[in-house]
């Protein structure tokens, strides 16, 4: 089976992320899942994958692709 598995890739990559700075994978899964699951998160990030695909700035001043996409020559 693929990993991350694609039902479940953005609980997955977050917690390989979040296990960097706490001691269990568990608690790292427990606290990516609980980000995934609240919907003011989902809100936000719908939010800004809607302005990207416009084509338009998602206002979020530490935005890397925003801030990429201004810079670019």
């Amino acid at each position: 089976m693929p990993y991350p598995p694609a039902d479940d890739r953005l609980r997955h990559r977050l917690a390989q992320r979040i296990n960097c700075h706490v001691d269990t994978w568990k608690l790292a899964f427990f606290i990516a899942g609980a980000v995934v699951d609240d919907p003011e998160i989902r809100a936000e990030l719908d939010r800004i994958a809607a302005a990207h695909a416009a084509g338009e700035p998602c206002g979020d001043r530490n935005c890397r692709a925003c801030f990429t996409a201004a810079t670019a020559p």
